[in-house]
Order: structure tokens, then C-alpha cells, then sequence
């Protein structure tokens, strides 16, 4: 029972990676559509309730943050910390 569950969780690991549909990847490795949908859900089900972690996406946090600094002959200033260009375009009319 323990080399199946093994087997099965290396299965989920590749069928994850793959990026198909279930059913093609059922298909192509010869496994029972049925069968195999109820690991995904039982893995997935466990990593949810594992550690109470949740998976973080990196995408965002590996561009550098955008810092904008406006300053008027008056000596006004304004931060901002997005690059919102109708706001941009607003405030340099001012």
C-alpha cells in the first residue's frame, strides 16, 4: 500500500507539471481516469491542511516596487507607490 501511495504521488507530482488535462494524461500513462482524479483531490486536500501554509506566488515579488516622487516649485512633494498614469498625468497638471 505504502509503494502505491508513493507511486500515485509521483504521478500527481508529473501530471502537475505537465500542464494537460487529466483525461490526456490518464490516457498517455494508462491510468484510470476515476482513480486518478480522486489522488489529485486527496493531495491537493492534503497540502492544504498540511502545515496551514499557503502557496505564495513569486511572479509579483521579483519585480523591483515602483517609488515615484513628484515635487512642485512650491516645494510640495508627493510619493507614490504605484504607477497609476491617469493619476501621474492629474497631478503633473496641477
Amino acid at each position: 500500500m505504502i509503494e502505491q501511495k508513493e507511486e500515485m504521488l509521483r504521478l500527481v507530482a508529473v501530471y502537475e507539471e505537465s500542464g494537460v488535462s487529466q483525461k490526456a494524461f490518464c490516457q498517455s500513462a494508462g491510468l484510470n481516469l476515476s482513480r486518478f482524479g480522486y489522488w489529485v483531490r486527496r493531495v491537493r486536500r492534503e497540502r492544504e491542511t498540511a502545515a496551514g501554509f499557503v502557496k505564495v506566488d513569486t511572479t509579483l515579488a521579483s519585480h523591483p516596487a515602483i517609488e515615484l516622487e513628484l515635487v512642485y516649485p512650491n516645494g510640495v512633494k508627493i510619493k507614490l507607490q504605484e504607477a497609476n498614469l491617469p493619476l501621474i498625468s492629474q497631478l503633473l497638471r496641477l
